[in-house]
């Protein structure tokens, strides 16, 4: 994966399946080995309680299993 690529996935919203903002996409981890992301790291909107999403909070950004990304377009969509 190149970092154009990268660069070009940073700050975009994360919707949930409702078309609802959850927050901006601030990183993403990646299997050294075969290049997969393996998930994503969003930057919640603060109007949103993180405590109440059912996914594991790292550094203040909560970190979506890319199992749950629906598809990646101009906003990145979520399954739920």
């Amino acid at each position: 994966m190149g970092s154009s690529f990268g660069r070009e996935l940073l700050s975009r919203e994360v919707v949930d399946s409702h078309g609802e903002k959850l927050g901006t996409l601030s990183d993403f981890s990646i299997d050294h080995t075969g290049g997969a992301i393996l998930d994503i790291l969003v930057d919640v909107s603060k109007d949103i309680d993180i405590s109440k999403l059912p996914w594991t909070v790292s550094g203040g950004l909560v970190r979506i299993p890319i199992a749950e990304v629906d598809r990646i377009a101009t906003r990145i969509h979520l399954k739920r």
